[in-house]
């Protein structure tokens, strides 16, 4: 048996041209792709996949540890332990997995400019983007229909059992995308692309694209926008009658969970639509590698930003983030300091206030604004 193999594939956009991709047997992973006949244009440059790769590096070095970090403090803290927080569990996971895999095999092409891995690797990298991807569309529309039960229809939230529930959400948003993977074309369904240094999906799979974006991209995200607009139209409704009770505290910080998936939501599809327009825009391949190297790093980096939400828009995690990295302390003396100038800024303010009352309207007070929050206050 030869120590090894050629496979003539048809690049996408290229009507009459072959590349060969060299496989070397599985003990030797060497690969490479013959560029005969391509023009400078027509392949990423040194400078854009070396700055593109520097900067994947960072992104992906922070989402790691603020991945980690984030489930290591809400599976080891007893005060953390809610269904929201174990959702929050779950998408670090996918994210973790993401970067670990999809992005770091990206980065290791970037940094030696070519393809190394073979044609096996590339497309599982192809299909573990959309599953991964997909995972978390579905995660953030299941947890979307938890945020409308829990504000808009808590008497019956109180009912289920939320532990079969979280099992449904978990299982389900895992089930859906792995049911694309059983497939009979499974391993023939790529071609490469040396513009993307990544694997596409071959002309012939068009249906199982289209439905693989219907059902993993355009359905949760329909889900979600459909319960956030119902979320916020009945608290619209009826934020008038809640002032008067003791739910509004309450209601401020399901509403400040809901505002925190709605975002995680935003930066997947934001990290996923400007190459996901671009590549439909542009389906020959005719724009700069230069160019798609850059919105790839785009995407790569917004995968790494999903702790920063968790830590800006929910205190107790933040506050647990800091005493696990022994910065609790450094942390509340910036909080003292926060605290010294509201107060005074506060201050300044009803006095302003009240004196302004008591020229038009004697007799009234006004009450005291809220206040933000400081970053370490639980």
């Amino acid at each position: 048996m030869s120590s090894q193999s050629f496979i003539d594939v048809q690049i996408n956009g290229q009507e009459f041209a072959n590349y060969t991709i060299n496989f070397s047997d599985v003990f030797n992973r060497s690969t490479y792709y013959n560029i005969n006949g391509l023009s400078s244009r027509d392949l990423p440059s040194a400078l854009a996949l070396h700055i593109g790769a520097i900067v994947m590096l960072i992104a992906l070095l922070w989402g790691l540890f603020g991945n980690i970090l984030t489930s290591f403090v809400i599976l080891t803290n007893r005060d953390l332990k809610s269904t929201t927080n174990v959702f929050i569990v779950s998408l670090c996971i996918n994210d973790i997995l993401n970067l670990s895999i999809n992005n770091m095999i990206v980065l290791v092409s970037y940094f030696m400019m070519k393809w190394t891995m073979g044609l096996a690797i590339c497309e599982m990298v192809m299909h573990f983007t959309v599953l991964l991807m997909g995972s978390s569309l579905w995660h953030t529309a299941l947890i979307s229909i938890h945020r409308l039960i829990v504000v808009c229809f808590n008497s019956f939230y109180k009912k289920i059992s939320k532990k079969a529930y979280t099992i449904f959400v978990l299982s389900f948003a895992r089930i859906v995308p792995l049911l694309f993977m059983i497939n009979p074309h499974l391993g023939k369904m790529s071609q490469f692309q040396p513009k993307l240094i990544r694997c596409l999906a071959r002309k012939e799979f068009g249906l199982y694209t289209m439905l693989v974006s219907v059902t993993l991209q355009m359905l949760p995200s329909i889900i979600l926008i459909a319960c956030y607009i119902a979320i916020f139209v009945k608290v619209f409704r009826s934020s008038s009658a809640i002032r008067a009770t003791r739910k509004r505290e309450w209601l401020r910080r399901e509403i400040q969970v809901t505002k925190m998936f709605g975002m995680v939501f935003l930066l997947i599809i934001l990290g996923y639509l400007p190459y996901g327009i671009v590549r439909f825009i542009d389906r020959k391949l005719e724009l700069s590698a230069d160019f798609y190297v850059g919105i790839s790093v785009v995407y790569a980096v917004a995968n790494s930003c999903n702790p920063i939400i968790y830590g800006v828009m929910d205190r107790k995690i933040r506050r647990y983030c800091f005493r696990t990295l022994g910065l609790e302390e450094s942390c509340m003396k910036t909080d003292t300091l926060m605290k010294k100038k509201m107060s005074m800024r506060t201050n300044g303010e009803s006095e302003m206030a009240t004196e302004t009352v008591a020229i038009t309207t004697p007799g009234k007070t006004v009450a005291q604004a809220p206040s933000t929050p400081p970053p370490c206050q639980v």
